[in-house]
């Protein structure tokens, strides 16, 4: 990994090399292998020197607070889907500038780039937050943070998800228990172990032919991705996850995965419109 700063951005550039294991047998990206990459420029701006009294993570005192995620979304072109099943093994570019502070949030916005293509072919955002220890409630950015980037405080926020409130009459439900391989440093559920539920849900949407058009679709692949971290589970928590489609839109499909009844993690997928098999249906 190769990481390199530009603290008049401030941004950081990370160079994360792809190998075989995070392709599935149908040689895609799987949803949660691509979570997990898009941890590591994370990481880097959190703990890595080079991120030190530029990136608002850096000198926590990591016994008094930690750093959680609170909404991450992507949107992919095709072209970043079908660059990476036909060429494995390769690179890819990820960045990561600060767009907006809060008070006890801040919002990375970023590009991912494939080699042999100077243009971004994804977007992604991420919203981070500090949070007690001790209360797991959030708490305010260190002073330093809101003083050197005052002028981010102004800015609008990237574009976020908003809670899901409700859901349909016709809802697919999946449980699913916290195993310790889903457990991470914060000693709560990592974050791209709610996407690999979700990856469970639809293979078992799949299969019991609960989708209207998503099973119909040729090769599929993603345009637009969000997620909203609202409670921590934690080991041994049995979770229930509902997912229904969008009644509009049957290619973008909604997640919601409960505790005890409780939200903790909400979700959008959107699908691509793009199938040749859909397109052969329409002609019969």
């Amino acid at each position: 990994m190769d990481v390199s700063v530009d603290p008049q951005g401030p941004s950081m550039k990370i160079i994360l090399e792809l190998q075989p294991e995070h392709f599935n047998k149908e040689e895609n990206l799987t949803h949660s292998q691509f979570a997990r990459l898009l941890w590591i420029p994370r990481i880097s701006a959190l703990y890595h020197t080079k991120a030190n009294n530029i990136f608002p993570s850096s000198h926590l005192d990591q016994k008094t607070v930690s750093v959680f995620v609170r909404y991450q979304g992507a949107t992919f072109s095709k072209q970043f889907w079908e660059t990476l099943k036909s060429e494995k093994n390769q690179s890819i570019c990820v960045t990561l500038t600060i767009a907006h502070i809060g008070k006890t949030s801040y919002m990375f916005q970023g590009d991912i780039v494939v080699p042999g293509n100077s243009t971004a072919v994804a977007q992604h955002y991420v919203q981070m937050v500090h949070v007690s220890t001790e209360t797991r409630r959030p708490i305010p950015l260190p002073q330093w943070v809101t003083e050197k980037y005052r002028h981010l405080s102004n800015s609008l926020p990237p574009e976020n998800m908003q809670p899901l409130t409700s859901w349909p009459n016709r809802v697919q439900k999946y449980c699913v228990t916290v195993a310790q391989r889903d457990i991470d440093v914060n000693q709560h559920t990592n974050q791209a172990s709610y996407v690999k539920y979700v990856e469970q849900a639809i293979s078992d949407g799949l299969r019991s032919g609960f989708y209207t058009v998503l099973g119909q679709i040729t090769d599929p692949f993603i345009e637009k991705v969000g997620m909203l971290y609202r409670r921590e589970t934690l080991l041994g928590d049995h979770l229930e996850v509902l997912n229904w489609e969008d009644s509009a839109e049957p290619r973008k499909l909604f997640f919601q995965i409960l505790k005890n009844s409780n939200p903790v993690f909400d979700c959008f997928i959107q699908y691509s419109e793009d199938s040749s098999k859909e397109r052969t249906l329409a002609k019969l």
